[in-house]
């Protein structure tokens, strides 16, 4: 037990002077010599395990080969995380990409425009069909749908309508809002 210990003792001295060397040579032998107290500490700790490790060897071996064994048959693995997004509307698929375009801060990747990372380009022909108008239709064009869909859906024109009905009208004015602004961003 006491030739263990001297060994023990020998390689830890070692290690730690090989520590001390390459601090002194890399950073200084001032802050080798600053670091002595906590290279005392990695003497002491290397030295009680290095104890610990060569008593009790056999005990450690066995301990290792048992937990071998028991994980043979469930080996690690990686665990990845898919995430799975359901739209029962392309209006919803399409919600999605614009809003993570403006989550990423507007950034373009691979020549895409409009800032949208994904390279995903908006389909805008849901617009064109909201205002009644080709999807060829000119800025004028558009601007008068607009304006004759505005006069027919404005909530004050339906103020004594029913709750349905003055719903109905604010929803579809939204809508029309929508559209103007998207399309209308194109003549710009």
């Amino acid at each position: 037990l006491k030739n263990k210990e001297k060994i023990m003792q020998s390689i830890s001295l070692g290690f730690i002077l090989i520590i001390f060397l390459f601090i002194g040579v890399t950073f200084g032998f001032n802050r080798a010599v600053a670091s002595i107290p906590f290279l005392f500490f990695i003497f002491v700790l290397v030295w009680f395990f290095g104890w610990f490790v060569m008593a009790f060897w056999p005990l450690i071996l066995i301990f290792v080969f048992i937990n071998y064994l028991s994980n043979k048959n469930n080996p690690k693995t990686t665990k990845r995380r898919t995430y799975y997004y359901k739209f029962d509307r392309t209006e919803d698929f399409d919600e999605f990409f614009r809003k993570a375009g403006q989550q990423s801060g507007g950034y373009s990747y691979g020549g895409s425009t409009g800032g949208n990372p994904f390279g995903y380009a908006e389909d805008k022909t849901k617009y064109y069909k909201v205002l009644g108008v080709n999807s060829d239709a000119t800025k004028e064009e558009i601007k008068k749908a607009y304006r004759e869909l505005v006069k027919q859906h404005h909530p004050d024109k339906f103020t004594n309508a029913s709750e349905e009905e003055r719903a109905y009208h604010e929803k579809r004015i939204k809508e029309i809002n929508e559209a103007y602004d998207k399309l209308s961003k194109d003549f710009s």
